[in-house]
């Protein structure tokens, strides 16, 4: 639902805005229902409310983006929540103000009755505080979705012969294929053999974004470079950690893939 807020917000502003003049123009300007006697459909004045609403609601897009890029949902929600929905309000306000009393006295020679002016303005900030509502909802789910999916959150379902690991791939060091085997060797130095038949059909099932691949036997996270030595013909030597049995601590890079791993390692 709030996904396709996000992507058809401004049509949904536009298809609301309408309707909020003419509950404004019938209840508060006009005052004058269809099914009354002598009524007219006020054109004029139903632009007029409209125009006001849509530049409240375009100021209040613009405020909110604003302060919203100096505050933090995930940090300090209810303090932002609470900035963003006063600011909307007083901005609002200044903005409702302006243009109501202006527009009023170079186009009908009048100033609103302060009456007129507080129903028609609690309305416009009716309007604007539904909006931000759904702006701070939508930045929420957002947040949440952006934690869920964070490096820290991740889980890879490993099956380790008869056992079923799941584990956070920041706590692999490096992961190793061998004659049909693909080996995991975490942080800790604890090596598990998974399901997977070669390093590319790991891939496809995980997000390997986090490591290199050194070659076709080898994905390494940048913690597990122990040391970098340098050997003939622009080639590296890569020393692994931790140390695990049987399986290759000293991985040759090739020249071609060589200033790609350097460039990787500086990040």
């Amino acid at each position: 639902m709030f996904k396709s807020l996000k992507l058809t917000h401004r049509q949904i502003r536009y298809l609301l805005i309408p309707l909020v003049a003419l509950a404004l123009v019938h209840f508060v300007m006009y005052k004058k229902l269809p099914f009354e006697p002598d009524y007219q459909f006020p054109l004029i004045t139903f632009l007029y409310a409209s125009l006001i609403c849509a530049v409240c609601c375009e100021a209040n897009t613009v405020g909110y983006n604003r302060l919203g890029r100096k505050l933090s949902l995930k940090k300090e929600p209810a303090s932002t929540i609470f900035k963003q929905i006063s600011r909307s309000l007083i901005l609002t306000t200044l903005v409702f103000g302006a243009i109501v009393y202006s527009f009023n006295y170079l186009l009908f020679g009048i100033v609103s009755p302060l009456s007129k002016f507080l129903s028609s303005l609690f309305v416009a900030l009716l309007l604007v505080s539904v909006e931000t509502l759904i702006y701070i909802i939508r930045d929420f789910r957002l947040a949440q979705k952006h934690v869920e999916n964070s490096p820290d959150n991740e889980t890879w379902t490993i099956q380790s012969g008869n056992r079923t690991l799941r584990i956070n791939p920041r706590q692999i060091a490096y992961i190793f294929s061998q004659q049909g085997l693909v080996y995991l060797v975490t942080k800790e130095g604890d090596k598990h053999l998974t399901q997977f038949n070669s390093l590319n059909e790991l891939s496809e099932q995980f997000d390997i974004g986090t490591f290199f691949r050194l070659n076709r036997q080898h994905l390494i996270s940048a913690g597990a470079v122990s040391e970098i030595q340098k050997e003939i013909n622009q080639k590296l030597k890569v020393i692994l950690t931790p140390t695990v049995s049987q399986l290759p601590q000293e991985v040759t890079v090739s020249r071609y893939t060589s200033p790609e791993f350097k460039k990787w390692m500086k990040q």
